[in-house]
């Protein structure tokens, strides 16, 4: 069977032979999780393998983040046995670009896959989403505003709407040359445009989260009272750290970690489809992840719109960028991240 990905002219994407009758694994975890999931996962992956080394289960992100490997593949033409049988990742663009509801949900190509319990406890409005999307949801993330106590005379904050308009610096995780879409999309939902315009203002500093963590309590000149990190970096914090996390009036983002399966190899893949629901995994996951079931039902949660994005996702990443970058001012900036890339 060939299948149409998007672009004519994609050059051939290389794979080695001994692989294409095992179970292809792709997971691009966000940095924080990266470790705890080669500890969980590479000894399945040789446990299963030495006991059926004709037909090994092959992963990417147990050497490497290989969400742009993933997004190249989707866009050359491929038979479908090319391509990988399990996707897990937090990457919108993986599944809201290159046509891929058209050509590999709708198709039949791929199975969106979500652990029953799950399903049954999402809030009705992220189910019924999740349904039309045919995209499966493993679990969560999200972003935090996080208190540097030992910075005197700071007031404490409990909205974004106060945090916007305190003057407050902001230290955030990530690129100079990025704009991270989850909470740009949770910005704009709540606020408009203007809010991406105010955010970008407070930015005083682009860290990774590590080196935000290590300065929080030191005497770095550079540290602000407020950061903002992903889930999975402020559930890293030492206990001995002096922070303070609001929960923020207006609610919290959710950004989710997808997973689809091939439809045809769906029984080969079960042996891998289980390790990501099993007990052991959803408590590494619980290490700043949000389980479906976990969703308190108090809280005031953002999703982007799966409808919205699979028709403009492209656009809104452009808007964002724009509306981000144009108002970062630059000579304000003390330290910058690396550029290129961003963990979502």
């Amino acid at each position: 069977m060939r299948i149409n990905i998007l672009e004519e002219g994609a050059p051939a994407y290389v794979e080695d032979p001994r692989l294409r009758d095992g179970v292809r694994v792709h997971v691009s975890m966000p940095c924080p999780l990266k470790v705890p999931f080669k500890q969980f996962f590479a000894p399945f992956v040789e446990r299963y393998n030495a006991e059926r080394p004709d037909k090994p289960v092959s992963c990417s992100d147990l050497t490497d983040c290989a969400s742009q490997d993933i997004e190249f593949l989707l866009r050359a033409r491929r038979e479908e046995g090319d391509f990988p049988d399990v996707i897990v990742t937090n990457n919108y663009s993986v599944f809201f670009t290159h046509g891929f509801s058209d050509r590999f949900l709708k198709t039949g190509l791929y199975t969106g896959l979500t652990r029953p319990d799950d399903l049954d406890a999402l809030p009705e409005k992220i189910r019924a989403g999740v349904l039309r999307s045919g995209i499966g949801i493993l679990c969560f993330m999200s972003w935090s505003v996080v208190q540097d106590l030992t910075v005197p005379g700071v007031p404490a904050v409990d909205s974004w709407a106060e945090l916007l308009d305190s003057g407050l610096g902001l230290t955030v995780h990530g690129h100079v040359d990025k704009a991270p879409f989850g909470l740009m999309y949770f910005l704009r939902e709540r606020f408009g445009d203007e809010g991406i315009v105010r955010f970008a203002k407070s930015v005083v500093d682009i860290k990774h989260f590590s080196q935000t963590i290590k300065r929080f309590g030191s005497g770095d000149p550079h540290r602000t009272a407020y950061s903002l990190l992903p889930d999975v970096a402020v559930a890293r914090i030492p206990s001995h750290k002096k922070v303070r996390v609001p929960a923020m009036k207006e609610g919290r983002l959710l950004n989710p970690v997808m997973m689809v399966a091939r439809t045809s190899r769906l029984e080969e893949c079960r042996p891998v489809i289980d390790q990501f629901w099993n007990d052991e995994f959803r408590a590494l996951l619980r290490g700043g992840c949000i389980l479906p079931g976990d969703l308190d039902g108090e809280t005031s949660y953002s999703l982007a719109d799966f409808g919205e994005l699979e028709t403009g996702l492209g656009r809104m990443e452009a808007d964002f960028a724009r509306l981000y970058l144009d108002n970062l001012d630059f000579g304000k900036i003390n330290e910058r991240a690396t550029p290129g890339g961003v963990c979502r």
